[in-house]
């Protein structure tokens, strides 16, 4: 697997506080065959020109602690943007895409209150060829009653990382189920971690989704969700949706991973 979204960097967000929980985050990530890590810091309005360079700084730190502990693992560096006025700024800046290829990146929104000019931003984004990943839609409470912006969303060309702790409940039945309206209407391009620590955000979670998953999805969609995709965006590549798990319901298929879901999480 290839995890796009995690803290593990120290010292510049709420994830690993110290090099040495930075490297056991990593060490677990290698031991649960995760072979790509992107480290994601949080991007906010508190992040200037110094911040910034450590994230440079600190990845390159943690680049040669891992070589010196052999840990057989590639780690490659991203952020995580606040969406705010200064995220044009920030698209600026070669901490921001991932890794520098000045195509792929991860925003996101409040968790309470949904932003003016998300819209537009999108739109913008992709007349200037940057492809624009929203981390955690499921966990954006105001989407849960406004599907309709997710549809929008992903015709202007947005893409949907989604959180593998939503998948299994870790944030709740009904950010469970916005994550499996979301797979099964084939909004999503993305499974991650969003670990932020070696214990109750770790990356355990990325593993459990994909077993949860697999006889729920094709091995195909599988592995475009947890390897092909995730590592597609960090070369720059072009990425693939997978199925719209909708249409099986043609032959009946997805009607009983449906009902299996209502049983398990509740109408």
């Amino acid at each position: 697997m290839i995890d796009l979204h995690s803290h593990y960097l120290s010292g510049v967000d709420d994830g690993a506080s110290n090099s040495e929980q930075s490297l056991a985050m990593i060490a677990q990530a290698s031991e649960l065959g995760i072979t790509g890590l992107l480290a994601t810091p949080h991007a906010t309005d508190l992040v200037d020109e110094t911040m910034g360079n450590q994230f440079l700084e600190r990845f390159e730190q943690t680049q040669n602690l891992v070589q010196r502990k052999n840990i057989d693992i590639r780690l490659y560096l991203g952020s995580e943007l606040f969406f705010s006025p200064r995220i044009y700024d920030w698209l600026r800046k070669p901490w921001a895409t991932f890794n520098n290829n000045r195509k792929y990146f991860l925003f996101e929104l409040p968790l309470l209150d949904l932003p003016e000019k998300v819209d537009h931003f999108i739109f913008q984004c992709r007349l200037e060829g940057l492809m624009p990943i929203m981390a955690h839609p499921e966990r954006y409470i105001f989407l849960h009653k406004k599907k309709d912006r997710i549809i929008k969303w992903r015709e202007q060309g947005c893409l949907f990382q989604i959180n593998a702790g939503s998948i299994i409940g870790v944030f709740g039945k009904s950010v469970q189920r916005m994550a499996m309206y979301m797979l099964k209407n084939g909004f999503v391009q993305f499974v991650a971690s969003d670990a932020h620590n070696i214990n109750n955000r770790s990356y355990k979670v990325l593993e459990d989704a994909h077993g949860f998953l697999q006889d729920k999805l094709s091995g195909d969609d599988l592995n475009r969700l947890f390897v092909e995709n995730p590592w597609k965006s960090i070369v720059g590549e072009d990425v693939s949706d997978i199925e719209a798990l909708s249409e099986q319901n043609k032959t009946g298929g997805w009607m009983q991973v449906t009902n299996y879901f209502k049983r398990w999480i509740g109408d």
